[in-house]
């Protein structure tokens, strides 16, 4: 089972500030941020209370090395509406940090802050002889040197497959792996049955102070598997890169 809880972060700016950084990690900079501002606030508290802080930025706290698994705090944007997602340990960390909050919280002298639950679940993740559909948006599938075979393929069907192989390692190595779901590859069938472009601008994602350009794709696909709402798959996951919903 999964545990997953978000919360609607709505900003409030000073009247001729704008939110900083629209392009860069999804435009989701500054939710990080702020949160990390109210973590920092409370970090001797979380601890108190059991928390695992550095689910809140991913870094070891005393070496500074970056922790290599699926983030189990994302911050990601929804058309107009800002999300902080936890999922398991992230999400009981974030039910601590924002448990007490009531009204507006001054993040900086130009941000406020208001803080709202709207999702507290829970979702089985389990393959079956069904198929569901889900949707995929701004998903960031490669890696350097899968880039490099990427823009080798030259048919739309060879392609297609070579996607597939990246969604399918996403679900199992990176998803899959880090949150003990015992997903099996013989088992786990995945199709994608919609793609907005082959040849998208690339985005930009900030990781430990470099910038690095991977081109997004926005599909749908089909598998044998049951999915929860709210989880990011691929590269910039943290940032909401990658979102995947179930399609009704």
């Amino acid at each position: 089972m999964i545990k997953i809880s978000v919360y609607q972060i709505t900003p409030f700016l000073t009247e001729g500030y704008s939110l900083p950084n629209p392009k860069i990690n999804n435009g989701t900079e500054w939710l990080r941020e702020s949160v990390n501002i109210i973590y920092n606030r409370q970090k001797e508290r979380l601890k108190v209370a059991g928390v695992l802080t550095n689910l809140f930025h991913n870094h070891d706290e005393q070496s500074g090395q970056t922790i290599s698994r699926y983030p189990l705090i994302q911050y990601q944007k929804q058309a107009d509406r800002y999300l902080v997602t936890g999922i398991n340990e992230g999400s009981a960390a974030l039910e601590v940090l924002f448990g007490d909050l009531h009204g507006s919280l001054t993040i900086s002298d130009w941000l406020q802050v208001a803080v709202k639950k709207i999702h507290d679940t829970t979702h089985e993740v389990n393959v079956n002889g069904g198929v569901f559909s889900y949707s995929l948006a701004n998903w960031l599938p490669f890696s350097r040197e899968n880039y490099a075979r990427y823009q080798q393929t030259e048919a739309i069907t060879e392609k297609i497959t070579f996607l597939e192989q990246m969604l399918k390692a996403h679900l199992l190595k990176d998803f899959g792996h880090y949150l003990n779901l015992n997903l099996d590859n013989e088992t786990i069938q995945i199709c994608i049955t919609g793609i907005d472009s082959f040849n998208r601008s690339c985005v930009p994602v900030k990781q430990n102070k470099h910038i690095h350009d991977f081109q997004p794709f926005t599909i749908t696909f089909s598998a044998n598997l049951t999915l929860p709402p709210n989880i990011c798959l691929g590269n910039g996951k943290v940032f909401g890169f990658g979102l995947a919903k179930p399609v009704t």
